[in-house]
């Protein structure tokens, strides 16, 4: 191909003789596009324009065409003079612009190729203007001609669609179709098969190579339009499920008649959602309520009251804490939770200890955490039914002391800036009311801590204080199979049920980031093999792979995003699929509160307030489903994972391979549908 002339706009040539009392007015017009294309190949002059004018171009207005050949010079003639080669439909380009195309057959390479605007056709006054020409050489098909045909496929890969494409050295495929060029084509003798090799590197649509002979012939019909592309009107036969391609013979028309050469379509990749659900049945654990206060003495009936009402555990026993610094109160506390625990896990389901904590002071509260530290954390991982973990409602907002507890254990309430929210009931430091004259406005958590509380009712009354309706402690039923890998107070990985996905070494995968989404894992066997286990110490030291790669990595496990490049790399053939979670249930609370007010005056307070229904959770929130879908997050190629691919938009990208695209990013395909044809979104 060797380029001519740039474009320039806007010169204005007059060559009126005579005309010198004729008043002339700029009418601002410029030729926005003047490109002109000659293909040896196909003996045509192609041409194609763009003109813009301020105060708009009528229907006198012509484009005009000279060039000369080392035969001819052809004046400066009307394009609409010219007989065309192919169909070129008119343009409407509005009434300020002017646009279109032209083509002519010209057997020698021309030269000296110019457009220009005549305002008139009877008139003089003529706009000139650079063209912009190339001239493109004998040579393969795919690359000097100025159409190519490829096939793609529906969705099932079992219909095939025909397209063309133009291919000009200055202007794209959309751009071509706009300015009204139309061509025919044709394609016969359909064939399908699997070739080695096929397309080559310089040839992505494999536009003219041969069809190899292995190829069966599929019987269908001849196919032809001359819009872009065009459906086959049966699905290609059964036998050709298994094949990749699809070739045949593709006719064009051009100047010197019609050419004629194979054309190919690739099948689309196969994918399907690599583990569309991961499913860990949720269920209502068995809530073993106890209530520790003093016997001996009363702190605050009110307070406990609330604590009781909070609980849902009425008029309970409670265990008496008077002698909480004793030697055998920690190991009685042991026993009790123990033997309630053992009780009820023939019921066959797991359990959580509710508790209720009235005190005063911190050793009742050290010594509960003492008694919870041997009891809670070694059940944690056990399979169903166990003790999923226990839910405290303290007097005081001082929180969690034992470590260990913290994976385990939710301790209400806290003050607002814990840290570990999750497992906290989080309120207010303190409850400061909005006061407006005599009215004053103020709201109560759910779960106060006494001081909060106290303050609150006597503000306003014991009724707005609000009240809970239900209690509901969620969690996963785990199988006898579950594996976990302990994390401690940063959560656990569980394998729940053995779910792996199985591949071969010549699959793919694609990962695509979800808005919501949980933290899913996988491991394999390399992944917890002593020798990667030695390497990938020696990455780690040199910093060959990142941070948290080798975090997750020495644990033998990977997040699921790994996994595309994993498997490219290795191509292992079963992966274990399991789940991050950091805490083991989910405390659901029904409740009514109130938008408390009060107005003060002659010495006395009048309350008065709104209730409305609420709830509140807290936890692990993906205790609420008995699914988690994985369907969109990662996508499994299984066959022709190295053809090309559509985009979301359904634009076809023939550079752009399953496996080498799409590891980490969304793989959202529109694909054609038949009843399509006509002129499909391909830049």
């Amino acid at each position: 191909m060797r380029g001519g002339r740039g474009l320039t706009a806007g010169l204005l040539a007059l060559s009126c003789a005579g005309c010198s009392k004729v008043a002339i007015s700029d009418v601002a017009a410029e030729f926005t596009l003047a490109d002109a294309a000659w293909f040896a190949e196909e003996e045509t002059l192609f041409l194609f324009y763009r003109i813009t004018a301020e105060q708009g171009l009528g229907d006198p207005s012509v484009v005009e065409l000279t060039y000369a050949t080392d035969e001819e010079r052809v004046a400066w003639t009307p394009l609409t003079d010219l007989d065309p080669v192919h169909t070129h439909l008119p343009v409407d380009c509005g009434t300020k612009s002017l646009c279109g195309s032209m083509t002519v057959h010209v057997p020698l390479e021309p030269r000296e190729v110019d457009l220009r605007l005549r305002y008139h056709s009877e008139g003089e006054l003529a706009l000139d203007t650079e063209t912009v020409f190339n001239v493109v050489d004998r040579g393969p098909a795919h690359s000097h001609r100025s159409l190519v045909l490829y096939g793609v496929f529906d969705e099932t890969n079992q219909r095939v669609q025909w397209r063309s494409r133009h291919q000009f050295p200055t202007l794209r495929n959309h751009d071509v179709q706009d300015l009204g060029l139309r061509r025919e084509f044709s394609v016969r003798e359909q064939r399908y098969g699997t070739a080695e090799g096929l397309p080559v590197e310089d040839n992505p649509y494999a536009y003219g190579e041969t069809c190899p002979e292995s190829f069966v012939a599929a019987d269908l019909p001849v196919v032809s339009t001359e819009e872009r592309a065009v459906f086959n009107t049966e699905d290609l036969p059964l036998d050709a499920s298994s094949e990749s391609m699809v070739c045949g013979t593709g006719t064009v028309t051009d100047a010197l008649g019609t050419f004629s050469t194979d054309a190919f379509g690739q099948k689309n990749p196969e994918v399907r959602a690599a583990f569309p659900v991961l499913r860990s049945p949720i269920r209502d654990a068995v809530p073993l309520e106890f209530f520790l206060a003093p016997c001996d003495k009363t702190i605050s009936e009110d307070h406990e009251e609330m604590q009781r009402q909070r609980l849902l555990v009425g008029d309970l026993a409670p265990i008496c804490i008077d002698d909480w610094n004793s030697e055998q109160f920690v190991d009685d506390l042991v026993v009790t939770f123990t033997e309630a625990v053992e009780a009820q896990r023939d019921a066959g389901e797991d359990m959580v200890l509710v508790i209720g904590l009235h005190r005063e002071g911190d050793g009742p509260a050290e010594a509960l955490q003492d008694a919870l530290n041997r009891v809670v954390p070694e059940e944690r991982h056990r399979s169903s039914p166990r003790l999923v973990g226990a839910f405290v409602f303290d007097s005081d907002v001082e929180g969690l002391s034992v470590p260990e507890l913290e994976p385990v254990t939710l301790w209400c309430p806290a003050s607002s800036g814990s840290g570990a929210s999750a497992r906290t009931c989080s309120i207010a430091p303190d409850n400061t009311g909005l006061e407006l004259g005599p009215f004053t406005f103020g709201t109560l958590p759910i779960l106060p801590s006494r001081d909060v509380y106290l303050d609150f009712i006597e503000t306003y009354s014991k009724r707005q204080a609000g009240e809970v309706h239900a209690l509901a402690f969620l969690t996963p039923e785990f199988a006898a199979t579950t594996d976990h890998i302990d994390l401690g107070e940063y959560g656990t990985i569980t394998f729940l049920n053995e779910e792996t996905i199985d591949a071969a070494p010549e699959d793919a995968f694609s990962y695509c980031v979800q808005e919501e989404q949980a933290l899913v894992v996988f491991r394999s066997e390399i992944l917890a093999s002593d020798p990667f286990a030695m390497v990938l110490a020696q990455w780690c030291a040199d910093g060959t792979v990142p941070e948290d790669f080798c975090s997750l990595a020495s644990l033998g496990v990977l997040t699921l995003d790994w996994l595309p490049t994993w498997h490219a790399l290795f191509g292992e053939g079963t992966y274990e699929l399991g789940l991050y979670w950091d805490f083991p249930f989910l405390l659901h609370v029904e409740y009514e509160a109130f938008l408390a007010g009060a107005v003060s005056g002659f010495g006395f307070s009048v309350p008065f307030g709104l209730g409305v229904d609420g709830e509140s959770y807290y936890g692990t929130y993906m205790w609420t489903m008995d699914e988690l879908s994985l369907e969109d997050e990662l996508t499994h190629c299984t066959r022709f994972c190295d053809h090309p691919t559509f985009d979301s938009a359904g634009v076809y990208h023939v550079l752009d391979l399953f496996r080498t695209t799409y590891p980490d990013t969304c793989y959202l395909p529109d694909y054609p549908e038949p009843g399509d044809s006509g002129f499909p979104l391909d830049p």
